[in-house]
């Protein structure tokens, strides 16, 4: 007894670049808020050493430097610059498609003038 099982054809994939710009774009966003709130707590820990603002988080250790905070904040905004560009690139090489040629058909206006 032969069985054979068939299935419906499912999503087709394409090879084009930057398929993934969607999520990207995404990505690029929530990276540029982690950056912002990096720098923010490099700020913090500035006015903490000149006594300007309370203790901060992490009294020693590593994370306790303004300046690996900075670097952080600077590495993660690259990041997500690369990724802006990344779907942008994506965005601008997709084929626009442009609408078939109907044929021309003869238009008739009635209209109702009293």
């Amino acid at each position: 007894m032969l069985i054979k099982i068939r299935f419906g054809e499912g999503p087709v994939v394409s090879r084009r670049p930057g398929k993934n710009s969607r999520l990207a774009t995404l990505a690029a966003t929530v990276l540029s808020l982690v950056s912002l709130i990096c720098g923010s707590l490099a700020i913090w820990r500035i006015g903490s050493d000149l006594d300007w603002a309370g203790d901060f988080v992490f009294s020693n250790g590593l994370l306790s430097h303004w300046q690996v905070w900075m670097g952080i904040s600077i590495a993660v905004q690259y990041l997500g610059w690369r990724l802006t560009r990344y779907a942008r690139k994506a965005i601008a090489e997709e084929p626009e498609i442009e609408p078939a040629e109907e044929p021309e058909t003869k238009v008739r206006a009635v209209a109702n003038v009293s």
